[in-house]
């Protein structure tokens, strides 16, 4: 069996545009929840998320690309970025083949399913784009990580809820200790907060309207966030092969369910 380790860690979230602005924003108590700004804001009565303000898509992708990258997308691309910039990495044609991605993702394409939906009910359109379907599909992020870092192994998607990313990582962790792969990208992403979204989430009625206090006695709720992060699992033979810089290992990992509720 391998030793897995990580070399690579990369994120994005209403904290900071990667792994050193988010420990820096922890470090000073910055707070990533505040007011979301969306279209008909008045009609929620959650008004406050995790969201990743002034973003601009164009400034890392071209408009190509843009056409087939819902924003769960985007934010996955930018994260593995830093990951693999951290780890120097190389994916040669050889390594291709054995290296894969794993993500997790409770909602995938939330912005485009929301998008649509008011172009076809709200709007009255009867036709919508070609891309729409590979743009919302729950992979499409997975499929273009892969396609972005010349990827050529395992590539597939979890989605198990607020689990799916930790999962994520469970799984890319047992491939590279079984031999099934040399290389892993692994992690997830979510950007639910659209007005569907949040409508939906309303409805259980486990969201707070005034702040996320996990630990007070005067908790009123869960808040919404969205961000992506993605590491990359290697062998630790691999690994110090190339002399690179291991961050963590992961020793094991294992996963259950109760059998009897939906959220459990």
């Amino acid at each position: 069996m391998n030793r897995v380790v990580i070399t690579g860690a990369g994120t994005i979230n209403a904290l900071g545009g990667s792994v050193s602005e988010t420990l820096q924003a922890m470090r000073e108590g910055q707070l990533g929840i505040g007011p979301l700004q969306m279209r008909d804001l008045d009609r929620l009565s959650v008004k406050i998320g995790g969201q990743i303000k002034d973003f601009d898509p164009e400034a890392h992708f071209d408009r190509q690309k843009l056409a087939l990258y819902d924003r769960v997308t985007q934010l996955v691309l930018l994260a593995s970025r830093e990951a693999m910039a951290q780890s120097g990495l190389e994916i040669t044609e050889e390594l291709s083949e054995t290296t894969g991605v794993v993500l997790g993702t409770a909602a995938g394409g939330m912005n485009t399913w929301d998008d649509n939906f008011r172009s076809v009910y709200e709007e009255g359109k009867n036709r919508v784009h070609p891309f729409v379907v590979p743009k919302l599909m729950t992979n499409a992020a997975a499929s273009h990580l892969s396609m972005a870092h010349n990827i050529k192994g395992p590539s597939l998607t979890v989605s198990t809820a607020c689990a799916s990313s930790n999962h994520a990582i469970g799984l890319a962790f047992h491939m590279v200790r079984s031999g099934m792969a040399q290389v892993m990208l692994a992690g997830g992403g979510d950007a639910m907060l659209t007005f569907g979204g949040i409508k939906a989430w309303e409805g259980l009625r486990v969201m707070s309207k005034t702040a996320c206090r996990p630990f007070s006695a005067n908790r009123s709720g869960m808040v919404q966030g969205e961000g992506a992060g993605v590491f990359v699992l290697e062998t630790y033979e691999g690994a110090m092969a190339r002399g690179a810089e291991i961050l963590a290992e992961l020793i094991g990992f294992s996963m259950t369910s109760d059998a009897g509720d939906i959220v459990m």
